[in-house]
């Protein structure tokens, strides 16, 4: 019998997540059965059930390659590395996150929307496979990693907030999470969008943000670059 090449099973998983992702593009996750998923593959109803248990099991390894795929920690670990002032390192990170945007959205954000209100709508059945999700996605990760900077920075003396550290973070998240659910809202589900003449540009918005919290966290109003 001829060789499996090792990546042969990976290559089938993967194929199988990119035929659950274009299904999820037409049709709501909450409503997309491994029927579905197995006709858009065009493989045998045994090759599918191989690999993936069921269609949770296939979404939450669709979520799970998702949070990995972008290594947003990966592209943000090096501004911390660098001898640069705070305002260049946060500048730095939501340029990242603003890129993160343009690229994820068109992509996964209906898909991800979708699964997010699946899980909040049903919190019985994410305590039964939340053992099964990635525990720290890079996203988490990154504000981790920010969080701990920016109190090291405001013991350093070098910022000098002008509200508490905490209620700066959890506005950054809050905002950053509005801004991932309108342009989903407008960019996966065709509604309207730039209404009065506000357009909803991710790196205008994600720039915005940035110098926002640079003035919350004593900063100032400096001239951008």
């Amino acid at each position: 019998m001829p060789k499996v090449p090792k990546d042969y099973e990976e290559k089938m998983r993967n194929s199988i997540l990119d035929a659950a992702l274009e299904v999820c593009k037409t049709k709501p996750a909450y409503e997309v059965t491994m029927r579905d998923i197995i006709r858009q593959t065009k493989l045998s109803i045994g090759s599918v059930y191989r690999y993936f248990r069921d269609i949770d099991d296939v979404f939450i390894s669709l979520t799970n390659r998702n949070q990995s795929e972008y290594r947003l920690w990966e592209k943000c670990e090096p501004l911390f590395a660098k001898d640069i002032s705070v305002r260049d390192v946060v500048l730095g990170l939501f340029h990242v996150l603003g890129q993160h945007l343009i690229d994820s959205i068109p992509a996964e954000g209906k898909f991800t929307f979708e699964m997010n209100t699946k899980f909040l709508t049903n919190p019985k059945l994410y305590e039964e496979k939340k053992g099964s999700i990635t525990e720290v996605t890079e996203f988490e990760k990154l504000m981790q990693n920010t969080m701990l900077y920016l109190q090291e920075k405001v013991e350093q003396g070098i910022l000098k907030p002008i509200m508490p550290l905490e209620d700066i973070f959890s506005f950054a998240v809050v905002s950053y999470d509005g801004m991932v659910r309108d342009l989903v809202l407008v960019k996966c589900y065709a509604l309207p969008g730039d209404e009065k003449g506000i357009p909803l540009n991710e790196m205008a918005l994600t720039s915005a943000l940035a110098h926002s919290l640079l003035y919350l966290l004593g900063e100032g109003a400096t001239s951008s670059p």
